[in-house]
């Protein structure tokens, strides 16, 4: 009896301690699993970041395109990425390492442009804009096309002096402006005739707001305060677009002082403008804006206003002329910033 019972304790030990040791053997085979998964993850988030982080450093430096950069540390690891093709085209390739394990991700990626239209007229007013006309025949506006320095343009074609959205709208300005004459361009869109008063409906159908908030969301720069004389608001080589927001400034004006620039200025309050406004581009009035040309002498957009706010107004002191320039628009749009990169496709 005794012998039997030693002989079941020693087999049950046995027995005990080779499950102990499978066990022991399961759990050491689950973990290698469980951290080469982890190494297998944390190189594939370091190459598809490293695609994501260079793509931010190309928008910022196009210059960096068709190069390769090595040993790049990121997440206790490491990455080359490529850069290869033709602007806006672009092919991301990197190929990350972490603890051993390789990973590589390719993208491909499109710069695209910000967008905005052509203004139909040398000034467009929406249709939930309420404008005084007799605010608008205090100001020279032509749909005549213009060169970039203002400068008639005899072989470009003519737009609307005024464009609206309704013929409501239309026969209210033609009917209450009390200088005709001051608003030149396009009569008949169908013979191409010219004269005045040029005021003719264009039906955009635009939403506006999503347009103001685009454009204050892509910014280069933003103003609550007046902007001083010799702040840089861009050239037509190297366009700007500029937020002058004055509806936050508790209802007090802003001032601008400078007056040049080029690009698109977006502004939304009381804004002034001190000193002679020579401005290429677009300028889009948005909310309740009151805009006020203190200069006596002679203030100068071409390009277009598109008036989309709720209350405009416009307040001059010297002369005013609005010119339609589809050169001024054109270069505006061709050297303006892209909005970002696009991916097009993605392999690992």
């Amino acid at each position: 009896m005794g012998k039997s019972s030693l002989i079941i304790v020693l087999g049950t030990m046995l027995l005990v301690s080779f499950l102990v040791l499978k066990l022991n053997g399961n759990s050491k085979e689950n973990l290698s699993t469980t951290v080469d998964m982890f190494d297998q993850t944390q190189a594939r988030l370091i190459a598809n970041t490293g695609v994501e982080v260079f793509l931010e450093k190309l928008y910022a430096d196009s210059t960096l395109n068709n190069h390769t950069y090595t040993n790049q540390s990121l997440f206790g690891g490491s990455y080359d990425v490529t850069l290869a093709g033709t602007l806006p085209n672009v092919r991301v390739t990197t190929t990350s390492s972490f603890q051993g394990v390789q990973h590589t991700s390719v993208a491909d990626a499109y710069l695209t442009p910000i967008t905005f239209p052509d203004p139909p007229g040398g000034i467009y007013i929406s249709s939930n804009a309420v404008v005084n006309a007799s605010e608008l025949g205090d100001m020279n506006v032509s749909g005549l096309d213009h060169n970039a320095d203002g400068t008639l343009n005899p072989t470009g074609d003519p737009v609307w002096a005024v464009g609206v959205d309704s013929p409501t709208d239309s026969a209210n300005i033609v009917n209450n402006v009390k200088k005709p004459g001051n608003l030149e361009g396009l009569l008949n869109p169908i013979t191409g005739a010219t004269g005045y008063p040029s005021v003719g409906v264009t039906a955009l159908g635009i939403d506006w707001s999503k347009i103001y908030q685009f454009l204050a969301n892509a910014a280069d720069q933003t103003f609550i305060n007046d902007i001083p004389k010799g702040t840089d608001l861009g050239t037509l080589t190297s366009p700007k677009i500029t937020l002058v927001n004055a509806d936050v400034a508790a209802g007090q004006s802003i001032t601008i002082n400078n007056g040049q620039g080029a690009g698109i200025l977006v502004v939304n309050g009381n804004i002034k403008f001190a000193g002679n406004l020579d401005y290429k581009g677009i300028i889009l009035c948005y909310k309740n804006s009151d805009l006020t040309f203190e200069s006596t002498g002679t203030n100068m957009v071409n390009g277009g206003i598109i008036i989309a706010g709720k209350n405009i107004s416009f307040k001059l002191v010297g002369t005013m002329n609005v010119n339609h320039s589809k050169e001024a628009v054109d270069a505006v749009r061709l050297h303006l910033k892209s909005n970002g990169f696009k991916i097009l496709a993605w392999y690992e």
